[in-house]
């Protein structure tokens, strides 16, 4: 319990309490969210506040929040930038400023919370939100006082951040925050049935939207001809190496970057291709974290990457202009394997041995990719790149995944909208 001072606004607070004010106790949370309950009957928009931890990840929301500014006689929004932690173990969050900054750089305003204590709890309560959008389910990645089981002050609103291709239906669909959930945003017909199977709630709140991110994503490889963002000849082949970040056994157990990371600098020093080396954003702490690789050695590799010239590491948030700009993807997974194929551009998937198993949609986005299972395809895969030559026997299969793709995700974001407007 802790005792507060009514004092006006506009004087300064007294030397000394009078005895009234000091009988005056109340619990700060109780009495925030009786204050939000009230202030939320007040209003004449709707509040939707975005906690944003992964500025990585921000193009599934972002169609979203442009629809909901179209909507502004409707809806008011507000962004809270979020610490976090990737390294899957017990620690202290961090990359807030990073976050401030990207959102700043979009032209918004956001509110920094660092977590450390419950006051931000209060001060989100203050905020008295009718949702809360929230990235990813995996309540480790942030700080506990936003955990999903102490938002239910609000409506909480979940847009996958990719389309889930791992057979791990707990974690997908039935974790604690997919149950807090008062709305969940499927991306498909797959996923909403897979919610239905899996989830304790079932399909209670789950809309079928169809996915967002990729509303606008197919919009912007039909609009839009950026740059190769590294110098290289017009001759040149442009390839993406995207490793995922699951380098332990005990989780997915999908990256390759330690089986390839120095066949892929060797090709980039040689310069017959040039190599954007883009890690999935946890692989640093996950390495570290793991003790696969020191962080001072990380920083070896990248600055070696970077060194070669036409080759170097994508550091950018964003991704879909590389996308467009690319002639090919070599990747381990994940989310990769279904936002690729929007380019109808040739696949790679480096194979790993014992690797999780893929849903049936997963393994559908994966046939329309060449299969590489060890180092000597991978060279094979190369030389035909730097060559010319390559055998794209994959061609018709992407494009027909890509022809359902795109159609998959017409008028999400004006779902995600009208739900809002009738929750």
């Amino acid at each position: 319990m802790t005792s507060l001072h009514a004092v006006p606004k506009s004087e300064p607070a007294p030397e000394k309490a009078t005895p009234a004010a000091r009988s005056i106790s109340v619990d700060p949370l109780d009495y925030a969210l009786k204050a939000a309950a009230v202030k939320r009957m007040r209003r004449s928009r709707r509040r939707v506040v975005f906690l944003i931890h992964a500025s990585e990840i921000f193009s599934a929301l972002e169609p979203v929040v442009a629809e909901l500014q179209a909507r502004a006689d409707r809806f008011e929004l507000i962004f809270v930038a979020l610490p976090r932690n990737y390294s899957g173990r017990t620690g202290p969050c961090e990359n807030l400023p990073q976050t401030m900054s990207f959102l700043q750089g979009l032209g918004l305003q956001p509110i920094a919370m660092t977590g450390q204590d419950v006051g931000d709890l209060v001060r989100l309560i203050q905020l008295a939100p009718d949702f809360i959008f929230r990235q990813t389910p995996w309540e480790h990645h942030i700080p506990s006082v936003f955990n999903s089981r102490l938002l239910g002050f609000s409506q909480l609103c979940y847009v996958p951040y990719g389309m889930g291709t791992i057979e791990r239906p707990v974690q997908q669909y039935d974790q604690a925050f997919h149950n807090q959930c008062d709305l969940v945003f499927a991306e498909s017909q797959y996923h909403l049935e897979r919610y239905l199977q899996h989830r304790a709630l079932g399909s209670t709140g789950v809309v079928l939207s169809g996915y967002p991110r990729f509303e606008s994503f197919v919009r912007h490889l039909e609009n839009v001809q950026p740059p190769w963002p590294l110098p290289c000849a017009d001759d040149i082949p442009r390839v993406i190496w995207a490793p995922h970040h699951s380098v332990e056994r005990t989780w997915l157990n999908y990256s390759t970057f330690l089986d390839y990371k120095d066949l892929m600098l060797n090709e980039a020093q040689r310069g017959r291709i040039s190599i954007l080396f883009r890690p999935h954003p946890a692989l640093a702490a996950k390495l570290q974290a793991s003790g696969s690789m020191t962080s001072a050695a990380y920083a070896d590799y990248l600055s070696a990457f970077d060194a070669t010239g036409s080759s170097g590491v994508d550091r950018c948030e964003t991704y879909i202009d590389q996308f467009a700009a690319s002639d090919m993807l070599i990747t381990d997974g994940l989310g990769f394997f279904s936002e690729y194929l929007l380019t109808g551009k040739p696949l790679v998937r480096t194979w790993k041995e014992g690797a999780e198993p893929m849903n049936h949609f997963g393994n559908w986005c994966a046939e329309a990719a060449r299969v590489v299972r060890d180092g000597n395809q991978l060279v094979e895969v190369l030389d035909e790149v730097a060559n010319h030559s390559y055998r794209d026997e994959r061609l018709e299969l992407r494009l027909e995944r890509r022809e359902i793709l795109s159609a998959m995700c017409i008028g999400a974001a004006a779902r995600v909208a009208d739900a809002l407007e009738n929750a």
